[in-house]
């Protein structure tokens, strides 16, 4: 017996027209011939199932419930009252390959998918978590990332070969009225099944998942199946070409002879977090044109990412989209996902790369304000050009700053050479004449101070060091920004730049390991943000860490360091972020992620261990809590204590 398993997550919303697909034949992904075809349409408020092919199914001709899924139509299924059983025949050789596509109200409850059965007993069912085998009395679990979705395309092929041929039928959603088991009946919506009476070849089980992916705003990245195919079997997404932005893939586009026309998108896994929409002045969608974007799966959480560049999320996304005609895009974000506090006065920023890179290098990166972080409006682009390159592919990111700021970028000094560095500066917004000053590191000590009308310079030359850097505008707008200015040599640690997190387990990195002998100062840096000055650290969550290493003849080292995670979690970890360290005037944050509801304490230490402050959070599961150590500078130690375990971190408070 053969089978294959796999469950793929997604989100939805209501699909726009066209014009009529040209093609006679039309089959998803052009896969010849569906036993089953079938799907919800609806008339206004009326929603139906429509059969596709001939076979006879037992399906209700009554109006249901219905919901919108990616723009597309489902059906509420009701299994109280809606049944729907479809003939499988009487072969002993049991040759079948399953496609349904389903979303359920509460994905934490185990619910029927669909049972097969013979007459007088049940043969094999499946759940939203597992499949199983009456015949054996064995089970096999999907897989599943952090969390279940909702939303899913289930896919199941079988093999079988019984001694006697006896008829069988699937039933979908319903209980099993032969075998008395723990799951619930189907409580959600449906909009697409389709079954074939043989196992479908890899070829063509990837032009169908394509399909429906597409169609119902789905990620394949997650399973075997990867890339994604037209109905040509030509891939139109590569996972080979897209290393890093492998997570929440979305596709829009027409396949005329898949009956797939998809203009406007949004991934089941964040639903309605970032809607795209194609468009075309002909009103002509081409055939077999597609437009994708994916993400690197980072978080949402505002908060320092990279030396240079304002606050914003880690999460970026990659867009495929070439204009061959007169085709564009409609964009909309939901900022509501965002998490973290944003400083008041400020907006959202669309920081794009048109090279694709994803270096956001000045030349060939632009910042485009939104709307303000106070507003809970939607942030739109339309009609945007992204493709000014004309590269066919863009990266973006958001950030978060004010009316006015800058980004600076660094050249490195040489070691022992007074000058021999360089910043480098753009400034966004805001209004000439700017005054612009550079101090050392928390004094008033200026290193230079000059106006100009200009929004861009560079080779600014500066020794090795840590600077604050000025800028106001003529309107009185002010920005700062804290820049570290390194040398090209010194002593470097023998750390690799990539480590990977495997099981959900820590991993120690020790920069003193290797070393020659004598005196060092070691600074660690993670997403920006300093978390600790001794060599060895211990490391439990992915991004990117900084170490800055000072050796005895003062020749101050960058070493750049990206922690991966192979997805895989322990199912009792949790994930605590403190922002930003350090502090003015006391004030951070920790954001606390745990795998269910728990006590926390946080309290707040002064170095000898003397307790500050003391707070007692209850049955929080993700939680942002705001906090202030009012006391003098210098540094203090705050610990996070849950059923989880205890978490320190060591906190630099500024004046």
């Amino acid at each position: 017996m053969c089978r294959k398993i796999f469950i793929i997550a997604f989100l939805g919303i209501l699909l726009a027209g066209n014009s009529v697909f040209s093609q006679k034949k039309v089959l998803p992904g052009l896969v010849e011939e569906p036993q089953f075809w079938i799907k919800s349409r609806n008339s206004g408020d009326a929603y139906y199932w429509e059969s596709l092919t001939k076979k006879e199914a037992k399906i209700s001709e009554k109006k249901h419930k219905g919901a919108v899924f990616n723009f597309n139509p489902s059906i509420v299924f009701d299994t109280t009252q809606d049944s729907l059983i479809l003939p499988l025949g009487s072969e002993s050789k049991r040759k079948q390959t399953l496609f349904m596509v389903y979303k359920v109200k509460d994905s934490l409850k185990e619910q029927f998918l669909w049972t097969i059965n013979d007459p007088q007993k049940t043969l094999s069912v499946a759940t939203n978590k597992r499949l199983v085998d009456l015949k054996k009395y064995s089970y096999q679990t999907y897989q599943e990332k952090i969390k279940p979705h909702k939303a899913n395309i289930h896919f199941f092929q079988q093999n079988v070969t019984d001694s006697v041929a006896k008829l069988s039928s699937l039933t979908i959603g319903q209980k099993s009225k032969f075998d008395k088991l723990p799951p619930e009946e189907f409580k959600g919506n449906i909009s697409e099944i389709l079954v074939y009476n043989r196992v479908l070849s890899g070829l063509e089980t990837q032009k169908v998942a394509s399909y429906l992916a597409i169609k119902y705003g789905i990620s394949l990245s997650q399973f075997d199946i990867k890339n994604y195919l037209n109905s040509k079997g030509e891939t139109i997404w590569d996972i080979e070409k897209h290393k890093g932005f492998e997570s929440s893939i979305t596709g829009i586009g027409r396949d005329d002879s898949s009956g797939l026309l998809q203009p406007k998108s949004s991934n089941m896994a964040e639903e309605g977090l970032l809607t795209i929409e194609l468009k075309s002045k002909s009103d002509k969608i081409p055939n077999n044109y597609f437009a994708f974007w994916s993400d690197n799966g980072k978080n949402l959480l505002v908060k320092k990412q990279e030396q240079g560049e304002p606050i914003g999320i880690a999460r970026e996304w990659q867009l495929d989209f070439a204009n061959p005609v007169d085709l564009s895009l409609d964009w909309n974000f939901n900022p509501n996902f965002i998490k973290g506090t944003v400083p008041k006065d400020t907006y959202y920023w669309l920081l794009v790369d048109y090279s694709g890179k994803g270096t956001y290098d000045e030349k060939d990166s632009e910042y485009v304000r939104l709307a303000s972080t106070s507003s809970k409006e939607k942030l739109v682009l339309t009609d945007f050009n992204w493709d000014k390159q004309k590269t066919g592919k863009t990266k973006f990111t958001l950030k978060v700053a004010p009316e006015m700021f800058s980004r600076v970028w660094i050249t490195e000094a040489t070691c022992g050479v007074m000058g021999s560095g360089e910043l480098n500066y753009t400034i966004e917004g805001g209004q000439a004449p700017f005054s612009v000053t550079v101090k050392k590191e928390g004094s008033e000590t200026v290193v230079k101070q000059w106006n100009q009308a200009a929004k861009s310079t560079s080779g600014l030359q500066l020794s090795s060091g840590t600077y604050d850097y000025i800028v106001r505008d003529g309107k009185g707008n002010l920005y700062s920004e804290t820049v570290f200015v390194a040398d090209k040599q010194g002593t470097f640690p023998n750390l690799k730049p990539n480590y990977l997190l495997t099981e959900g387990n820590a991993l120690t990195l020790d920069a003193s390991a290797g070393l020659p002998n004598g005196n060092y100062e070691y600074q660690w840096f993670y997403e920006g943000d300093f978390i600790d000055n001794n060599p060895k650290i211990l490391i439990d969550q992915p991004g990117n860490y900084e170490l800055r290493l000072l050796n005895g003849q003062e020749c101050k080292t960058s070493t750049k360091i990206a922690i991966a995670t192979d997805g895989k979690e322990i199912t009792d970890s949790s994930v605590l972020i403190l922002y930003p360290n350090p502090t003015i005037e006391g004030r951070f944050s920790i954001a606390m992620q745990f795998p269910k509801k728990t006590n926390a304490t946080i309290s707040i230490y002064t170095p000898t261990g003397s307790l500050i402050k003391q707070k007692q959070l209850t049955q929080i599961e993700t939680y942002l809590h705001d906090e202030v150590i009012q006391s003098a500078a210098g540094m203090y130690l705050v610990t996070v204590n849950s059923d989880f375990g205890t978490k320190t971190f060591k906190v630099i408070v500024k004046d």
